[in-house]
């Protein structure tokens, strides 16, 4: 999608009366996909695909394999294997699919929300009012790119740890003008 199509769709996003005061798109190369998990799902993969390997060699090995054994552990325990490779394989595609949707996402700030728009299969748009906003944290490159955290809210889980929830605007470019751009909106609201 051209920056156009996205910069129409968040407008179309807009409530009446509201007005769009900044709009900018995530660069996908620069987001912090979650490469890391690959320092866990490789090796889960590979232990994955050994486990089904391994279970597969009664069923195809011929041998001195009785056939009962052959049967009912080479059929149930590959069966066990492969939600463990599908967990696997979905783990290593996660950071491409944090790209897909980055390229097809833009943030908007209006004089009422900030509101990210992912136009993907299905129109996802998130958004936090300017009134629901807590504290915000602001990460910034020397060439200006960076994210911008805001925090939303926070509950207990069901161990009673507090758990923070954040709106995140990552990888845009001159965050400290949208720093700058959202305090000034907040304090004339």
């Amino acid at each position: 999608m051209t920056d156009d199509e996205l910069r129409d769709i968040v407008r179309r996003e807009l409530l009446p009366g509201e007005s769009l005061l900044w709009h900018a798109r995530p660069d996908p190369r620069r987001l912090h996909a979650p490469f890391f998990l690959w320092l866990f799902a490789v090796p889960w993969t590979a232990f994955a695909l050994f486990w089904e390997a391994m279970a597969l060699m009664p069923l195809l090995g011929g041998g001195h394999t009785p056939d009962a054994v052959r049967y009912t552990f080479g059929i149930a325990f590959p069966i066990f294997g492969l939600p463990f490779i599908g967990i696997g394989l979905v783990m290593m595609s996660a950071p491409f699919w944090a790209r897909y949707a980055a390229a097809r996402s833009i943030y908007g700030l209006t004089d009422r929300r900030v509101l990210r728009v992912t136009a993907t299969r299905k129109r996802k748009v998130p958004s936090v009012l300017l009134d629901q906003m807590g504290p915000i944290d602001v990460i910034a490159r020397a060439d200006g790119w960076g994210t911008l955290r805001i925090e939303t809210g926070s509950h207990l889980d069901a161990d009673g740890d507090r758990v923070t929830t954040r709106f995140e605007i990552d990888c845009v470019p001159d965050v400290a003008r949208l720093e700058a751009l959202l305090l000034d909106a907040r304090r004339r609201r």
